[in-house]
């Protein structure tokens, strides 16, 4: 292993020679984590912060006593906060979604309509789903090196990294009942931080908005600006009546967080600090140059060309029947985000040519030492190697988008195959204390489940899979083609074939003939008898198990480059690190960070300048009765008056809908808590803007912007729209009334322009920057994203209570 990398504060910036036009800026590029919080403080405080380190986290403390930042929560890979005593946790709309979807019938459509309890007995289970809340971190590193000094063997060290994580989870969840603990790796595998989480297994859902509200604009709207999407939810978490967790029970009270934001019903305006709390999934800013170039010319690529396929199979399905709209819906949703976001990163790193720059850097990289040279040789093996099994790899990878009958099948035959090995040996996912959520995933498949889905489903993967070159054939696959073996694969777009063809329909419909897996009788049998899964044939079974052989053959090969990363990413970390003069912060891993900021707006790509928030007069603007810009009527009727609500700008004149920020976010940080410079709730984390979805490889200062709800759009929405004056009260916000007179509706700035383009925009404040420049301008490699517009939502202008 590499020796352990000293990481200090830096606001760091990946200083390449590029030449990029900037204007004057707050540079606030970093994910910082909490350790970290005490070190950025100073330069948090300068841009704006009025709290003391310790009030944002104390590492003495636990999940009661140890900061504001624990009030920021996990939910199912997203990110929310906990907004009262009583346990009522904010998130946003698309966090909420598949729960939504769950507790969906066409009667009851919580998608289309929202949904608002107006009890707590009305409130809905969120099955399946938990939160959870960092308790403790402590640092591990030592203790997985010591696992590891000596091995040579690649696989080996895989797999001794696997087992020294179980045994640190294992000992760590065995402390107390409802625990939820991980070892995340940081800085390229440099450090290692065991996070232990209090996790709440009862959540219940409190209110949503329709999706003519929560996904106001669809997929045209995704990823862009000017923005004017409510997409916020809320939710509860439960306790036992001894006030700890417990599981789902009809006995069970609202749990009592100790750290909750409070709401600020004064709001933001440009230049106001602000800061983003949350758990940012995954960023790869320190990505070898060999791999970007592989990202950008392959992969992406591929992301592309075949989730576009499926996207338009469910677009269809959803259309032929309202029923199964919403089966499909979540799934959907899911792929056509990866979709747009795949065809963003293609056009934001074509526009800042920045593979070419990575690549440069790299060369110089090598040429420092013999060290550095076998680093990036051995890192650029492994591309090369990925690159010629990419779509293969990308086939097996992506059997979670496989039908529903196939996933289940998979899934059931992994639990049953890793349930003859030791515990601690066992898959990630499929370990004893995996039960219930393995279980509770198979449910929600089989009601998910729709027979003519799956079967084009499994077309689009033969079709594809038809297509490998003869070294790369997928068995599991062959063994079901037959006739349609070599009948051409999947057509491209250019051929004009909507589809599978229908010899691999053919295919599909003899390959799920008689499978039984969708029914939830049969498949709790199952669930808990490995030999009842050995024995049958069930023919997605049967597929599953050929399956298993190839992907064991590509876990192989994986957890060999698993093992080689553990020795050359540290490395390959150290002398980028040197290189560029300045220590680095880590990558998001799905852990919890703070990113501050300042309410600024910025140019496009065209140099339009975009104001930093929009109003209500901008959503009615874009408003067409139809598709993915129709408002409730509900929401059309108030906004006639909403120039003269308790919640409008002061400044605006409006009800303020969104604004935004320059913050370091990406995905996992959807429903992260904004807050403002007193620690109080202003907003919700939910998008980035068309010129920043790149920023996962690459931030810049002068268009990484990321698009926040402003919490007075939900306070409007909660008062005047759905009368929820119980929640109103719980917030604190029931007799909340300004104290500054209201300008007329003449003064809303989206009035003449509601789309928001052409406005002059504030000049963002002259603050010092990182110190990471490039002729003398700030810069940071930053994330951007291409459009994919017209997967229009189901929309409705009535909602349901429950």
């Amino acid at each position: 292993m590499s020796r352990r990398l000293s990481v200090p504060l830096c606001l760091a910036c990946l200083c390449a020679p590029i030449l990029l036009s900037t204007q004057t800026a707050v540079a606030t590029e970093g994910q910082w984590k909490p350790s970290q919080i005490a070190q950025i403080h100073p330069r948090a405080a300068e841009a704006g912060l009025e709290l003391d380190a310790k009030a944002l986290w104390d590492p003495a403390g636990d999940e009661r006593t140890g900061g504001l930042m624990r009030a920021s929560v996990n939910i199912g890979g997203c990110s929310a906060a906990f907004i009262s005593a009583e346990g009522l946790i904010a998130t946003n709309h698309h966090c909420a979604y598949g729960a939504l979807q769950a507790n969906s019938t066409v009667e009851h459509d919580y998608l289309k309509d929202g949904f608002l309890a107006e009890t707590r007995a009305e409130e809905l289970p969120a099955e399946g789903r938990s939160v959870r809340i960092l308790r403790s971190i402590t640092d591990v590193s030592e203790a997985i090196r010591a696992k590891l000094d000596g091995i040579e063997d690649d696989v080996a060290r895989a797999k001794a990294y696997d087992q020294a994580r179980n045994e640190l989870v294992d000992a760590c969840e065995a402390a107390a009942e409802f625990r939820h603990c991980r070892v995340a790796s940081f800085f390229n595998h440099s450090e290692f931080e065991l996070h232990e989480y209090v996790e709440l297994r009862d959540l219940r859902l409190v209110y949503a908005p329709p999706s003519a509200i929560g996904e106001y604009g669809g997929e045209t709207d995704n990823w862009m600006w000017p923005r004017h999407t409510g997409d916020f939810a809320l939710l509860r978490a439960y306790a036992g009546p001894d006030g700890q967790p417990a599981a789902h029970a009809p006995d069970n009270v609202a749990y009592a967080p100790a750290q909750w934001l409070e709401p600020s019903t004064e709001g933001v305006s440009p230049d106001d600090f602000v800061a983003i709390l949350g758990y940012p999934g995954k960023t790869e800013r320190y990505l070898w140059a060999a791999e970007l170039e592989r990202h950008h010319e392959q992969w992406l690529p591929m992301r592309v060309g075949i989730y576009g396929e499926w996207i338009e199979l469910l677009e269809a399905a959803g259309q032929r029947d309202e029923a199964v709209g919403i089966k499909v819906a979540a799934f959907k949703k899911s792929l056509a985000n990866r979709h747009k976001n795949a065809a963003g990163k293609i056009a934001g790193l074509d526009r800042l040519n920045f593979v070419a720059t990575r690549l440069a850097e790299d060369e110089r990289l090598s040429s420092h030492s013999d060290e550095a040279k076998a680093t990036l040789e051995g890192l650029a093996a492994i591309s090369a190697a990925r690159r010629q099994r990419a779509s293969r790899a990308f086939l097996l990878d992506n059997l979670r988008y496989a039908p529903r009958s196939l996933v289940i099948a998979r899934a059931l035959a992994t639990w049953a195959q890793e349930r003859a090995k030791p515990d601690l040996e066992r898959k990630s996912g499929y370990r004893d204390r995996d039960h219930d959520r393995v279980w509770n995933r198979l449910q929600q498949l089989t009601k998910d489940h729709d027979a003519q889905v799956d079967v084009e489903l499994l077309a689009s993967f033969l079709a594809y899979a038809d297509m490998l070159d003869e070294d790369q054939r997928i068995a599991g696959f062959d063994a079901i083609l037959g006739a349609a073996k070599g009948q051409g694969g999947m057509p491209t777009r250019r051929d004009g074939v909507a589809g599978p063809p229908e010899p691999y329909l053919a295919a599909a419909r003899a390959a799920l003939e008689g499978s039984a897996l969708a029914n939830p009788e049969a498949l709790a049998k199952m669930f808990e008898d490995p030999k009842r899964v050995a024995a049958s044939k069930d023919p997605m079974l049967k597929l599953a198990r050929a399956l298993l052989g190839d992907l064991r053959e590509l876990g192989q090969v994986k957890d060999a480059e698993r093992g080689r990363l553990l020795e050359l990413a540290p490395s390959y970390f150290e002398r980028i690190a040197e290189l560029r003069g300045r220590t680095l912060y880590s990558d998001a891993n799905g852990t919890l960070r703070l990113s501050y900021a300042t309410v600024q707006g910025y140019a496009k790509w065209n140099d339009e300048q975009q104001v930093a928030q929009t109003v209500l007069t901008g959503a009615v603007a874009k408003h067409k009765d139809a598709g993915e810009f129709d408002l409730p009527d509900a929401v059309l009727a108030k906004a006639k008056s909403a120039s003269q609500s308790r919640w409008i700008d002061p400044e605006l004149g409006d009800v303020p809908v969104a604004f935004l920020a320059d913050g370091d976010t990406t995905g996992g940080n959807s429903g992260s808590p904004v807050i403002d410079a007193k620690g109080r709730l202003v907003g919700f984390n939910f998008d980035r803007v068309w010129e920043n979805v790149a920023g996962d490889y690459a931030w810049r200062a002068i268009q990484s912007r990321n698009v926040i709800s402003d919490a007075r759009y939900l306070y409007w929405m909660l008062d005047e729209v759905e009368g929820a004056e119980h929640l109103l009260k719980e917030l604190g916000v029931a007799d909340y009334q300004p104290s500054a007179a209201k300008p007329g509706p003449d003064s809303a700035p989206e009035a003449a322009a509601p789309e928001g383009a052409k406005q002059a925009a504030k000049p963002a404040s002259s603050k010092p920057g990182c110190g990471c420049t490039v002729d003398g301008e700030p810069w940071a490699p930053g994330l951007l994203i291409f459009t994919f517009a017209g997967l229009a939502g189901v929309r409705t202008r009535t909602r349901s209570r429950r």
